[in-house]
This record gives C-alpha cells, sequence and structure tokens, in this order.
C-alpha cells in the first residue's frame, strides 16, 4: 500500500474531497482543526505545503498536537490557539473551514475582512445556511471556483471553493451552486429530492400567517422542479 493510500484512511469521505480542492505548494490556515486529520494528511504527501492548524479551544489543539507528534510532522504543521482568522500569518493564502454552521463560517470571515488581504482561495464545507454562505462570500470579492457534494454518514454536504474574484449570480445558483446546477450529478440529483420532500413538509406545517416564509419556500420547490 502506498504511503497516499495508508494517509487516506485517516480522512472521512469529507475531508477527502476538502484535501482535494488543496493545491500543494499553498500556504493554509485549517480553521477548527480538531484533531488535525486533515492537515497531517495534505503534510504527508505535498512537502512543500505550509500548514498553520487553529482552533479556539486548548483541548482539540492537544488531542492535534498528539496526533502530530505520532506522525512525526511537529517541524511542517504549525498549532495556534485563537478565534477564526485570528491566527492566520502573513504569507497564508489559503483558508479551510470544514464541519461548521454556515452562519458561524460567514461570521469568522465577514467580521475579520482585514486578515482576507492575501487570501486567494477559501475552501468551505458547511453543515447548515449553504445559500446565505455562497452570498456572503462572494460579497466579499470571492466567485465560486468549484463545488462538490459529498455523503458521509447518509448526510449529503457542499465543499465550497473560493477564489479572488467577481461574479455575479442568480437566485437559484446560490441557493444550489451554479457549478452543481451545471453538471447535476446523481448526487445532487438525490440532494435535491431531500430538499425537495423537506421543503413540501416544511409548507404543510409553517402556520399560514407566515406568508412571506410560505412565498420563498414555493419559489424554492419551482426552481427545484425546474432542474429534477
Amino acid at each position: 500500500m502506498s504511503n497516499t493510500k495508508k494517509m487516506e484512511g485517516l480522512l472521512n469521505h469529507r475531508l477527502k474531497m476538502v484535501a482535494s480542492f488543496i493545491r500543494k505548494g499553498c500556504s493554509m490556515i485549517d480553521v477548527g482543526c480538531d484533531h488535525a486529520l486533515l492537515d497531517i494528511y495534505l503534510a504527508s504527501i505535498y512537502k512543500d505545503i505550509k500548514i498553520i492548524a487553529s482552533d479556539n479551544k486548548k483541548g482539540p489543539l492537544e488531542g492535534a498536537s498528539q496526533n502530530i507528534k505520532k506522525y512525526h510532522l511537529e517541524d511542517r504543521i504549525h498549532l495556534k490557539l485563537g478565534n477564526g482568522i485570528e491566527p492566520i500569518e502573513e504569507g497564508v493564502d489559503t483558508i479551510v473551514i470544514s464541519g461548521m454552521g454556515g452562519l458561524n463560517m460567514i461570521g469568522i470571515l465577514k467580521y475579520q475582512t482585514e486578515l482576507l488581504l492575501n487570501v486567494q482561495t477559501i475552501i468551505l464545507s458547511p453543515n447548515s445556511d449553504t445559500e446565505k454562505v455562497r452570498k456572503e462570500i462572494t460579497r466579499l470579492g470571492y466567485k465560486i471556483e468549484n463545488e462538490q457534494l459529498v455523503k458521509e454518514k447518509n448526510i449529503i454536504y457542499p465543499v465550497l471553493v473560493f477564489t479572488k474574484g467577481k461574479r455575479h449570480y442568480s437566485r437559484q445558483e446560490y441557493l444550489f451552486g451554479p457549478i452543481l446546477l451545471e453538471r447535476k450529478d446523481s448526487l445532487f440529483l438525490e440532494y435535491m429530492e431531500s430538499q425537495k420532500a423537506l421543503k413540501k413538509k416544511l409548507l404543510e406545517i409553517l402556520p399560514k400567517k407566515y406568508i412571506q416564509r410560505r412565498m420563498e419556500l414555493k419559489r424554492e420547490l419551482k426552481i427545484i422542479e425546474k432542474n429534477l
């Protein structure tokens, strides 16, 4: 078994997808690194990558430190304690955040824009509020370069890649992703079917007094029907 294949065993499907979008030779910060498994994998396969693994809690960083020492990567992965992207250093060009609520991701990036000056790529895999993530990150001066869905324990998650630049998107592109809508692979269609069922259920239980939200749900259902 090759070392790359062996190291891939550290990652779940979601982190493998995130890793596939990270280019060799970049200088990155992994925000909310947890056990630093993504960082260990990347440092093992890319000898020229620079990695900051950060978290706002000491517990995860202690676990990450033990894992990094296990693989003898102390000189390759720099652990830092801090909120959001505060631990970023000059020269970092890539931000990675995975497994966090979309609104938290937006808050981390939207209210620390002065730290984004040299950041060319932002890779996000939110647990929720994907439409808002697309909308708010593009407002920061980034465009959607790539996106993919991945299934982990019967839940479908997006992985979004933003790069510096400006591009206009329609409401349906913010809602379901311009590249995903164009590609329309089998997992995307499965995701759309699940969204269709969810939004129909919401319409059934949502009181009629919530007129605006009911109208939004009906519009979203029309977009889904159009793309199925």
